[in-house]
């Protein structure tokens, strides 16, 4: 054999080589569950953020044991530097909204 031919067989054994250890490492890292998706809870709330106009944002907090859903919405107070305070906008009692079934 030439060493011509011996460098390219090197070669490609040292590329087939690393494209598995490429291959490896990238099926190792596979991204997780996101934990919001889970179908279990890890406590008596939920907790969802939104936007509510195009201008203001708001978060609703789910009482799973109280049943009950309240709409928060950010109090406007001088400038974005300050801290934040909110008002609760709504509330909403789930076990009435939800017991006249759909309509």
């Amino acid at each position: 054999m030439k060493t011509k031919d011996l460098i390219l067989i090197a070669l490609v054994c040292a590329n087939i080589t690393l494209g598995a250890v490429a291959l490896v490492v990238h099926v190792g890292k596979a991204e997780s569950a996101a934990v919001a998706a889970t179908s279990s809870r890890s406590g008596d709330y939920v907790i969802v953020t939104g936007q509510l106009s195009p201008k203001c944002e708001g978060v609703l907090v789910i009482d799973v044991v109280a049943k009950r859903a309240n709409l928060y919405m950010p109090k406007v107070v001088g400038t974005a530097a300050t801290a934040a305070t909110w008002d609760l906008a709504s509330t909403r009692n789930l076990v009435q909204d939800f017991a006249g079934g759909m309509k």
